[in-house]
């Protein structure tokens, strides 16, 4: 008997696993983060999170909309990445020590999208086509 595993629980875990994970890093107060001597720490794990997101949320989309066109998809997915950042962004100034910063909304966005281009250059998906 062959069972196929419905669309969203292959495509979408990770992708949630991964948002649960930078909303709960957005959610320690800024004085318990140790020092790390680096110039610009913030912005490169703002990147890694956000360009691991982006590739996340176009493989959750790509599962549950097979055949639709990969630009479509590919919008979908980085406009989730950076709405997901300006809640997180959002979220922060909620937390002790931790400020709403439009450079970190920046890196996000960019990183998704780029993060999103890479992996559609490594699997060799198509813009242009379904």
């Amino acid at each position: 008997m062959n069972i196929k595993t419905p669309s969203f629980l292959r495509g979408w875990p990770p992708a949630i696993l991964w948002m649960a994970l930078i909303f709960g890093l957005s959610s320690i107060p800024g004085s318990d983060f140790p020092e790390v001597p680096v110039p610009e720490i913030n912005s490169i794990v703002h990147a890694i999170e956000y360009s691991i997101l982006g590739v996340l949320l176009l493989r959750g989309f790509t599962y549950s909309f097979p055949g639709k066109p990969v630009f479509r998809l590919v919008l979908f997915a980085a406009g989730s990445a950076i709405l997901f950042g300006l809640s997180d962004e959002w979220h922060q100034t909620f937390v002790q020590e931790r400020f709403f910063e439009l450079q970190d909304l920046i890196v996000d966005a960019i990183s998704a999208v780029l993060g999103i281009l890479l992996y559609i250059r490594k699997t060799e998906l198509s813009l242009l086509t379904k």
